[in-house]
């Protein structure tokens, strides 16, 4: 009977309960483990979070982020037979994921400690894409000659953080509402910091400086790929705003 009460109870909360809020950071990645080991760069990356709060002192919700590893260019002929017209050819290595997590916020005030925990997937690709040296950087889509995806993988990622939230302006206490085009009332907006361990299954990449190629001069060009296999361990530092609402009731 307990267990049947506190159902009602959580239900009732949801389905009363308007407050969402969003939020994105600058996000720094730093490899751990046998990430780490295996010469994996710090990257740099942004994250977003949607989240639902049922009650003041939880919220459930969705994050999505992306950062870079690695990136290298070099020009090379256009064309076998002649170097006097020459492209560039760009290789980046990228990380992007996604979680469902929740946070637990005890306290509630100008200043919101925090702790949370994650569970999702993560992928690593590497791209290699040819580019024109003569066109315009407004017009870059138009620059690319072509594109292939040498490498992608994908691996659980779960993991635990702590973040501290400081409020920078609360709309309702200075006595001024703001609300947005669907008349949604926005109530605040807030620094944040926090900090992610996540663990990462093992997964198969590729990382700056393990594309190598043949000499263009004893035939056609051979591309190899030395392929690296690790677990996927990171350390996230993240900084960012917050921005709490309400949804209209009309």
């Amino acid at each position: 009977m307990i267990y049947l009460k506190l159902l009602v109870l959580f239900l009732f909360t949801v389905i009363f309960s308007q407050d969402f809020s969003g939020d994105i950071a600058i996000t720094g990645q730093l490899p751990q483990g046998e990430f780490k080991e295996e010469g994996v760069p710090k990257g740099i990356g942004v994250d977003i979070n949607g989240m639902y709060y049922p009650i003041k002192a939880l919220a459930f919700g969705l994050n999505f982020g992306g950062s870079s590893y690695g990136f290298s260019e070099r020009e090379i002929p256009f064309s076998y037979y002649s170097s006097a017209v020459t492209i560039t050819e760009k290789t980046s290595n990228e990380m992007s994921y996604g979680h469902l997590f929740f946070q637990i916020i005890p306290f509630q005030g100008n200043i919101k400690p925090y702790v949370e925990g994650l569970f999702g997937l993560k992928n690593l690709s590497t791209r290699t894409e040819l580019v024109s040296n003569n066109c315009d950087e407004e017009e870059y889509d138009n620059c690319q000659i072509a594109e292939s995806e040498n490498a992608s993988d994908a691996a659980l990622s779960y993991g635990v953080g702590l973040g501290l939230e400081i409020s920078i302006a609360s709309l309702e206490k200075i006595g001024y509402e703001y609300k947005d085009d669907e008349d949604n009332l926005i109530e605040s907006l807030s620094f944040f910091i926090k900090g992610r361990y996540l663990w990462g299954g093992k997964t198969k990449y590729l990382k700056q400086g393990t594309v190598e190629y043949s000499d263009p001069s004893v035939g056609p060009v051979e591309t190899t790929f030395n392929w690296s296999e690790s677990y996927t361990d990171l350390l996230q530092i993240s900084v960012g705003l917050s921005l709490r609402f309400s949804l209209s009731e009309d």
